[in-house]
């Protein structure tokens, strides 16, 4: 999986499907718990992972190890090419000497196509001397090393063998046409062919003549059914020869190409190119595929490697042509509700991988940099959600600093945060209504510092403004195709949240400005000393009416009964919770939950009341007699 619930990509997410040491992958487009795989000189096993039972249903099952592979009935290399038709999914084709296709799961195979590698080889023909490069293809060798069925025309059908040829069926394979680029010399191995998504009589070929010892690229495009080809390397370094090649089948003119010593993107179709490294190691990546939005990458002894969210490289155009910044059309965001424990990180020397970031992906272009940047979201009905901007006034400079806690500092993670330098930017929305602006790194501070309720899938508006100018883009938000959740649930779950998170946030202005006043009565008994004990005695007093507003106790010393309530922080905390509980499941709320919040509302409110009649009796009086005693008032500001 390229994304899990439990924090990370770890080894326990990996699942073996079968033997084969280099062979491809073919989950079932109508299942995906089946997988059919290929392996070393043909075998070929259909895996059932919620089983973890394996069929083999190899074309012609008998052990081949150890004979010629010009000897066998059907011929294939290390890493025979299996895949299924992207516009017919009960379609699978393997490559030997010949294109073959299953259309009930490998219970029966179907040759469609003669022997497509140029063979000349006749039964009873007795091979003279070693095989050679000259001779080779005449005494049986050579494989189909790669298929491209088209996904426009169920019938098109492209083929390149390991022999250097190109071959073309229009009608399913009942007859078979050589296009094979003109100047291609025998054993060119044709390493992959890209049928294109946008026309039919567009392909891609990627030729791999390293065997050769010829390591210049050679990536090859026909406009015309393969009637003629052109060589589109320009900008591919001088040695690094072609792997792969694949078309983004939602941007016309978007490929990628798999390299010996990397991965390269072209946007005009071919004409210029490109490297893509960014931190890829620097090897053979042998194939690529674009999954929705993302890009996966697969390395020859390297890893798997995915680019998430591909979607700036798709409107590279429209940003270039933009005056000074271009805010790129967001990806669909998927709502996901995970545990709220997502277990303990594994140290670091352990292999793992992060999980692509939960929420919307909003990136920007910046063609210069900026004095400001503000974003905003709005919801379907234009109801302001959430709003962000740099320079932030109210950012809190302590909320960046971590207290002494007994945790690694690789659990914080890396608060969001708007830039306003030259070039490109990706800010992440957790798609919250609201934040209460701390971290939560653990479940306590998760307590602390509520976020605010989850919106609701739709059609939201995102508005970039940088130094005055404003761009604007929709942004779909779709439910986890997991969740049981109706539209009404979740609409009743968002405005019990809200109304939650609104009285918790309430409470928390409070408390902060009692924790300012707190604060400031201690300084001024500190500065009175043994003076004044008429003032110092109204100090003391003011101090232990908030203390009990804080706690509803007297005294640490004196507590009451365990039964008693709680005051405004305890209150505050109890609400937290609640909110905690009707965000965790996208279910119908627990009624326990609302007993919660009804209950420890009622004594926010009662607590907001009491701060609310100190401020305005008895905080006067206790100013006028610091002014008698020519000290300084006390002053309370909002807020933020």
């Amino acid at each position: 999986p390229s994304r899990t619930d439990h924090g990370q990509i770890t080894p326990r997410d990996w699942f073996p499907a079968g033997g084969s040491e280099s062979g491809y992958m073919a989950p079932d487009p109508k299942d995906p718990n089946i997988i059919y795989l290929s392996g070393t000189y043909g075998t070929v096993d259909r895996f059932n992972k919620r089983t973890g039972l394996s069929q083999d249903i190899t074309p012609w099952p008998v052990m081949t190890f150890g004979s010629e592979i010009n000897k066998r009935k059907y011929r294939d290399p290390w890493t025979p090419v299996l895949l299924f038709s992207p516009s017919d999914p009960s379609v699978l084709y393997l490559g030997t000497q010949y294109v073959m296709k299953t259309t009930d799961g490998g219970l029966n195979w179907q040759t469609i196509s003669p022997d497509l590698t140029g063979s000349t080889q006749q039964a009873g023909d007795k091979a003279q001397g070693p095989p050679t490069i000259e001779n080779a293809k005449q005494r049986g060798y050579g494989v189909v090393f790669t298929i491209a069925a088209s996904a426009l025309n169920r019938d098109l059908i492209w083929a390149g063998t390991d022999t250097g040829l190109v071959h073309l069926t229009r009608d399913g394979g009942k007859s078979w046409k050589d296009v094979t680029p003109q100047g291609l010399s025998a054993w060119s191995k044709i390493s992959l062919i890209e049928a294109s998504h946008f026309d039919p009589a567009v392909a891609y070929a990627a030729v791999d003549r390293s065997r050769l010892d010829d390591r210049t690229p050679y990536l090859y495009r026909t406009r015309n059914f393969g009637a003629n080809w052109e060589l589109i390397t320009n900008g591919i370094a001088s040695e690094s020869f072609l792997r792969a090649i694949r078309e983004d089948p939602e941007k016309k003119s978007l490929l990628f190409a798999g390299t010996e010593f990397g991965v390269y993107v072209s946007f005009d179709g071919g004409d210029h190119w490109q490297p893509l490294q960014l931190n890829l190691p620097v090897t053979s990546v042998r194939d690529l595929t674009i999954h929705g939005e993302d890009l996966i990458v697969a390395t020859h002894g390297r890893s798997f490697w995915i680019l998430d969210n591909i979607t700036p490289l798709r409107q590279a155009s429209e940003a270039g042509a933009a005056n000074a910044f271009w805010l790129y059309h967001p990806a669909p965001a998927v709502r996901i509700d995970n545990d709220s424990f997502v277990g303990t990180p594994l140290p670091p020397e352990e292999p793992t991988a992060e999980n692509p970031p939960t929420g919307a992906m909003i990136d920007y272009f910046l063609k210069a940099s900026a004095k400001s940047v503000t974003l905003e979201i709005f919801d379907p009905h234009n109801n302001l959600v959430r709003k962000f901007s740099l320079p932030d006034k109210h950012k809190d400079k302590s909320a960046e600093k971590h207290s002494s806690l007994p945790i690694a500092e690789r659990w914080f993670q890396k608060p969001e945060s708007l830039q306003t330098s030259l070039g490109m930017h990706r800010f992440v929305w957790d798609l919250t209504w609201g934040s209460s602006g701390g971290p939560a790194v653990d479940e306590e501070s998760a307590y602390r510092n509520p976020s605010g309720p989850k919106v609701t899938p739709g059609i939201y508006q995102v508005r970039l403004t940088v130094d005055g100018q404003t761009h604007t883009q929709p942004l779909k938000v779709v439910m986890d195709p997991r969740s049981p959740a109706t539209p009404d649930e979740l609409q009743q779950q968002l405005q019990l949240g809200q109304k939650i998170f609104a009285e918790a946030m309430n409470a928390r202005r409070t408390l902060a400005e009692i924790g300012s006043l707190q604060k400031q009565l201690s300084d001024l008994e500190q500065k009175l000393g043994e003076r004044n004990p008429t003032l110092k005695s109204a100090l003391a007093e003011a101090q232990a009416e908030i203390a009990k507003l804080i706690t509803n106790k007297e005294s640490t010393e004196n507590q009451a009964s365990e039964k008693e309530a709680g005051g405004l922080q305890e209150a505050y905390t109890d609400l937290a919770s609640a909110l905690h509980v009707v965000e965790g499941g996208d279910r119908t709320v627990p009624s326990q939950a609302i007993a919660v919040y009804q209950e420890s509302s009622a004594r926010v409110k009662e607590g907001i009341v009491q701060w609310t009649t100190f401020k305005q009796t008895k905080l006067p009086q206790l100013n006028q007699q610091l002014r008698e005693g020519g000290l300084t008032q006390i002053a309370i500001s909002e807020t933020e």
